[in-house]
C-alpha cells in the first residue's frame, strides 16, 4: 500500500459539515491526519464526526467570533495535542450587483468569506508556529473561487471578497515564509454541493439551469467536492512542501479561457 500523505498530521478545517469540508475531513483522515470539523451548525459537524470515526472531532464555531476561533484552537490542541493545517474553508455564496444589495449583506458577505478566515489564521498562528518549531511542516490554506481570479457582473459582494481571499494568501505566504508556514489557496470552478445548486438555481427563479451551467464549463461537467479535496490534499501534504503563494483552479479549465 502507498504510505499515507498526512502520516500523524492534525487538521482544523472550517465549514466542515458539509460539501467541500465534509469531503476534506474524510480525505485527510484516510490519508493519516487527525481533524477537527469546525461549523456554525455544530450539530451538522458531530455528525459528519461521528460517521468518520476516532480521529475526528467536531465543535460549534463561526469563524467571524475571535472567541469561538480561539476555543476551536485550544479544543484541537487538547484533543490532538498540536495543529499542521489549517484550511479556511467556510464561506458563503451571494449574488447581485452593487446597487442591488444592502449594506448589511455587502458586510455579511466580507466578513464570513475574507474577515473570518482572517481571523481564523490569526488565532492559529501560535500554533502553526509551534507546529514549524517542531519540524512538522505546517501551512493555511483557504477556499478562494475561480471569482478570485476572475470577475463576473452580478457578483458584486462575492466576487470582491474572493478577491480579498486572493490577496490574503498571498500577503500570509510571503508574511510567514520565513518561519516554514506555508499558505495556499484553491481556487474552485462550480463544485456540486447542494448550496451551489440552491444559489445557482433557485425555486421558481428564471435563469439557466444546472445542466446548462455545466455545459458551460469546458470540461463538461460541474466540479465533484472529492477533486477538490484531492488538491487540498496535495497543497497541504509534504508532497507540496515548497509550493506556497499560489492561487490553484480546479475549474474544469474555466480560467484557461
Amino acid at each position: 500500500m502507498p504510505a499515507a500523505a498526512l502520516p500523524d498530521k492534525v487538521a482544523i478545517i472550517t465549514g466542515a459539515a458539509s460539501g467541500i469540508g465534509a469531503a476534506t475531513a474524510e480525505r485527510f483522515i484516510a490519508e493519516g491526519a487527525r481533524v477537527m470539523l469546525a461549523d456554525i451548525d455544530g450539530a451538522a459537524a458531530e455528525a459528519v464526526a461521528a460517521r468518520l470515526g476516532p480521529h475526528a472531532c467536531a465543535a460549534r464555531g463561526n469563524h467571524c467570533v475571535p472567541e469561538d476561533n480561539a476555543r476551536v484552537v485550544a479544543e484541537t490542541l487538547a484533543r490532538f495535542g498540536h495543529v499542521d493545517i489549517l484550511y479556511n474553508n467556510a464561506g458563503v455564496l451571494s449574488r447581485g450587483a452593487l446597487d442591488t444589495i444592502e449594506g448589511d449583506t455587502l458586510r455579511a458577505v466580507l466578513d464570513a468569506n475574507l474577515v473570518g478566515p482572517a481571523l481564523m489564521s490569526r488565532a492559529c498562528l501560535a500554533a502553526l508556529r509551534e507546529s514549524a518549531r517542531l519540524g512538522r511542516a505546517p501551512c493555511i490554506l483557504f477556499t478562494g473561487s475561480i471569482q478570485s481570479l476572475m470577475v463576473r457582473p452580478g457578483f458584486a459582494a462575492y466576487g470582491s471578497s474572493k478577491h480579498g481571499v486572493a490577496g490574503l494568501a498571498s500577503t500570509l505566504a510571503l508574511e510567514l515564509a520565513p518561519e516554514g508556514i506555508r499558505v495556499n489557496a484553491l481556487c474552485p470552478g462550480p463544485v456540486d454541493t447542494p448550496l451551489f445548486r440552491q444559489s445557482a438555481a433557485p425555486a421558481g427563479a428564471v435563469g439557466p439551469s444546472i445542466e446548462q451551467l455545466a455545459a458551460g464549463i469546458p470540461l463538461g461537467r460541474l466540479i465533484r467536492v472529492e477533486e477538490v479535496a484531492s488538491a487540498a490534499l496535495f497543497l497541504c501534504s509534504d508532497q507540496a512542501s515548497a509550493i506556497s503563494g499560489v492561487l490553484l483552479p480546479v475549474d474544469g479549465a474555466i480560467t484557461a479561457r
